[in-house]
């Protein structure tokens, strides 16, 4: 129950109670004068009985007189106060010194009635209908973690609150013992964080100031609330007085796995399914919940809007009946004199509406005895079940295998490390969220994101910017780099046209090419040898035991200023017109000798 000052309180108990209103959306308030008027409904089951491990959105539907622009996903929060203008000394009956009441009049404090956010809205004659849910809806995204598993449960809860920018409050308690084994793929935020909690004996709600909660249920529950008679104008009781002494919690539903604790027949029987409990957190549940009991019913009662979803209640029902339509014996009756008899139940499903008056409706359901005990399926339902269990269905988690409508066949790690993604389009490989190896099918090819590690690679084609192997063999290797220790193959070339360099393995040469018939070649030879091409003119240089050997038609150089004496730094021009210099000094002296 959300705590209010006791003003508040006297004044909700108040016959005469006068409600004033306001909604904050998205810092902006507006007043009576705007609201024509709103509804919130709260509600911790999902089906037709007591449930424990729900995470479900509450849901606000709020009715506007006024034309201003409400942003998309606009943040908005109702609020509710009671009116003091009319409180008069003798209605103020209680202690002075417990009270507060403002001499001016005025209001009690604000009550927030929840935190919502808007998802649809719809314009009524001149009105605006918004459509708008709390910050759960936020958690219906899938549960992709971060973490390293094994994990405690605490730590994925503060994961997921952290992802969708939920703050908790004290309510809030994990057993630290609880864990994870591995990452729970293949379900929404909002799964996961009923998982946990029903592994804690709760049920997960947003409260009214905005904060996520627990509504942790005990045998030990104590009612935080008394309604009497006058405070509702309809009580329905739909089934006998509901308790629970046995739990069964089916961890595999494919095979109908599960763990159960406790004794009883079907109808005290609280069935739970949860695939990440245990044995122990099944005993655990047991020793708290072991005799919880409610009385299921229908109310429709006035407003109290401190109350909040799953809070245990007790309430006044008039029983008394007249002497003569009385045929218990004496003895066994236990019926009070003026008839009233005490109940207590849980407010599993709530809603609060506000025109002009604030009005609530409380229901607290459960599965007939009936129904519980006599489960007898046709034979059409019986094949239905067995089909149910044994046929591969889409979306569904196998052990690491998902089938679905977008990617065909899924298997995955279950800390999301790696996955294999298989349809007619796609055949890809991933690591830590990338693709690694995949299929390109527009170009054939298949494609590798990372580094190529292999003992031998054998092909006729291998283009990439780098290649780690211990060989590789094939016909043609083009690439920017490539590291390894041993590549074996036909030919490595430069480039398919000329000018282009070689290395061909069936010829043991290396070769320089400028065109096909103009190149240089170095190959094993007698020795190591150059060969040298240009047009019909070919040479060689062989290396011989320290030799240096010349094979050739005609040696051509562009000019003996070219062959350069690297002791002398002369070039063989230089040698020659200095020899031709010595020449045509010693013709010039035999001439002059005779003339003498």
């Amino acid at each position: 129950m959300y705590p209010i000052s006791p003003v508040f309180e006297n004044m909700l108990r108040s016959r005469s109670r006068t409600w004033v209103v306001k909604v904050d959306i998205d810092g902006t308030e507006y007043n009576n004068s705007k609201i024509v008027s709103f509804e919130v409904e709260n509600s911790l089951v999902s089906g037709s009985s007591f449930e424990i491990g729900t995470a479900i959105a509450s849901k606000l539907t709020l009715t506007m007189r006024f034309s201003d622009v409400v942003p998309a996903n606009a943040r908005i929060i109702p609020y509710l106060a009671v009116s003091l203008d009319s409180v008069r000394w003798i209605d103020a009956d209680t202690p002075w010194e417990d009270y507060d009441y403002p001499w001016v009049g005025g209001a009690t404090e604000w009550l927030p009635l929840g935190e919502f956010y808007v998802d649809d809205r719809e314009k009524v004659g001149n009105t605006w209908v918004y459509t708008c849910y709390d910050k759960l809806m936020f958690a219906n995204a899938p549960f992709v973690s971060a973490l390293t598993y094994p994990a405690t449960q605490q730590a994925v809860w503060n994961e997921i609150c952290t992802s969708i920018g939920l703050t908790y409050d004290s309510s809030v308690v994990i057993d630290p013992a609880y864990t994870f084994t591995a990452a729970p793929t293949g379900y929404t935020k909002r799964q996961v964080m009923g998982f946990i909690a029903g592994c804690n004996s709760s049920s997960v709600y947003i409260g009214k100031n905005g904060l996520g909660r627990f509504r942790r249920y005990s045998a030990a529950d104590a009612p935080v609330y008394d309604l009497g008679p006058s405070d509702y104008t309809r009580s329905a009781q739909t089934n006998p007085i509901k308790t629970y002494t046995r739990i069964v919690a089916t961890y595999d539903t494919t095979d109908d796995l599960s763990y159960e604790a406790g004794a009883g027949d079907d109808n005290a029987t609280l069935y739970i399914d949860n695939p990440f409990i245990t044995q122990d957190i099944v005993n655990a549940l047991h020793a708290n919940l072991n005799g919880f009991t409610y009385m299921p019913l229908e109310m429709a009662a006035r407003g109290y809007p401190q109350l909040e979803a799953g809070d245990r209640v007790g309430y006044i029902r008039n029983e008394s009946t007249a002497w003569i339509d009385t045929t218990t014996p004496w003895d066994n009756m236990n019926l009070p004199w003026d008839g009233l008899v005490g109940y207590e139940t849980i407010l599993l499903h709530t809603v609060f509406t506000f025109k002009g008056g604030l009005f609530m409706t409380i229901d607290a359901p459960s599965e007939s005895e009936q129904k519980s005990e006599f489960q007898v399926d046709g034979t059409l339902t019986t094949a239905v079940n067995t089909l149910n269990k044994t046929t591969v269905k889409q979306g569904r988690h196998y052990f690491g295998v998902t089938i679905t409508k977008e990617d065909g066949l899924i298997v995955e790690r279950d800390d999301q490390a790696s996955k294999v993604i298989l349809n007619s389009d796609e055949m890809s490989f991933w690591a830590d969220g990338e693709r690694a190896i995949w299929f390109d099918v527009p170009s054939r090819r298949y494609k590798f994101s990372g580094i190529l590690e292999a003992s031998e690679i054998i092909g006729g084609k291998i283009t990439g910017s780098e290649f780690e192997a211990g060989v590789i063999t094939g016909g043609i290797i083009t690439g920017t780099e490539i590291n390894g220790g041993t590549i074996t193959g036909s030919l490595v070339r430069t480039s398919a046209s000329f000018p282009r360099t070689e290395m061909d393995v069936t010829g043991n040469f290396l070769a320089a090419y400028y065109s096909e018939d103009s190149w240089l070649k170095i190959i094993p030879f007698l020795g190591p040898t150059i060969q040298m091409n240009s047009g019909s003119y070919v040479g060689a240089i062989s290396f011989l035991s320290g030799t240096l050997g010349l094979v050739a038609d005609t040696v051509s150089v562009p000019s003996w200023s070219q062959l350069l004496n690297s002791a002398t730094n002369r070039n063989l021009q230089q040698e020659l017109n200095s020899l031709q210099t010595q020449i045509s000094s010693l013709s010039s002296r035999v001439s002059d000798l005779e003339s003498a």
